[in-house]
């Protein structure tokens, strides 16, 4: 049986971190992340949260085909969305 990928989300609460600061804070937590350890998609989102969370994602409990494909697009579109973002605050920082 072959293995379930599962998407695994983290939370990075940056309440107090320099705006400028936030992309080098993902970087840091995206390089110090074992791919083979976690064995899935992450999505790494900042939030002005004090705490980090993170949550995984299962696709074995979505059933639905539409709702697998609408789900999978909205993934992709957030992780566009965040790396835009994150390049604008580099832009920012530089510019």
């Amino acid at each position: 049986m072959a293995e379930e990928t599962k998407i695994f989300v983290i939370y990075v609460g940056v309440a107090g971190v320099r705006a400028e600061d936030i992309p080098d804070v993902v970087r840091q937590i995206s390089e110090k992340l074992a791919p083979e350890t976690l064995k899935g998609e992450i999505l790494i989102i900042p939030t002005q949260s004090p705490d980090t969370r993170v949550e995984c994602i299962n696709p074995r409990y979505v059933t639905d085909t539409e709702l697998i494909k609408e789900n999978t697009e909205m993934m992709k579109e957030l992780k566009e969305n965040l790396q835009h973002q994150l390049e604008q605050l580099k832009e920012d920082k530089n510019g």
